[in-house]
């Protein structure tokens, strides 16, 4: 008899414990194979890789965020683009959020021209992450950050074009700040506003817009090539 009665307390706390589970908004999931504290070369996190280029190309005023929802699809947090952009965790070819960034229709292509479309690099992060289960992972590394022999077309350049270019590029750029090339770059690291704004310092607008900072290795490697020059290498 003692057997069946704790038998079924034992039910109704595990039914419980998932009831509460179903209703918390999903957080952050800290990548569970990352015993060494890198970041695992072959998985894109969400966090880390893919919201910083759908923040910076497609979840702005007037589109897919800061308050907009074109065609009821908000890009803003990961929770909004798992309910409104029709993603298939596992399955890309078949996700929304990924067949509005290949098609061929002008009318129906995202970002939209005139805006330009998405890198295949960007593409492929995005799909690969789709792919891989679509779950808002975040990778916080605590290994060794290289600053060693950072270059512009090396390091910094793909920096700027996933993180920052969807913003900063096209005909009326953020702030008409264009970022396009290296002499756009650097005009704006020569006025301190590139610096300031990754380091979200008082007095200048935070960047990437509505997401959270660069990862601190990125930020490091962007002020050594500063303090080195800032040179077009």
């Amino acid at each position: 008899m003692k057997t069946n009665y704790f038998l079924w307390i034992s039910i109704i706390c595990l039914l419980l414990i998932f009831s509460c589970s179903a209703d918390k908004v999903a957080e952050p999931i800290i990548d569970p194979n990352d015993q060494s504290g890198n970041c695992d070369p072959n998985v894109f996190y969400f966090e880390n890789d893919v919201l910083p280029i759908i923040a910076s190309n497609c979840a702005y005023s007037g589109c897919h965020g800061d308050g907009s929802a074109e065609d009821g699809v908000d890009l803003s947090t990961f929770a909004s683009i798992i309910a409104t952009a029709e993603v298939k965790p596992g399955d890309a070819a078949d996700s929304k959020l990924y067949k509005v960034m290949i098609d061929n229709d002008p009318s129906d292509l995202m970002p939209p021209p005139p805006s330009p479309a998405l890198s295949a690099e960007q593409i492929n992060i995005i799909a690969t992450w789709i792919n891989q289960g679509a779950e808002n992972t975040l990778c916080e590394s605590m290994g060794s950050c290289n600053t060693e022999a950072i270059t512009f077309s090396q390091h910094i350049h793909p920096i700027v074009v996933n993180k920052c270019q969807g913003c900063h590029s096209g005909g009326a750029p953020q702030g008409g700040i264009s970022l396009t090339n290296y002499n756009e770059i650097k005009i704006s690291v020569n006025s301190g506003r590139f610096l300031g704004s990754i380091n979200h310092d008082p007095g200048y607008v935070a960047m990437p817009l509505n997401t959270a900072k660069l990862p601190q290795c990125e930020i490091d490697q962007i002020s050594e090539w500063i303090a080195l020059g800032a040179m077009n290498d």
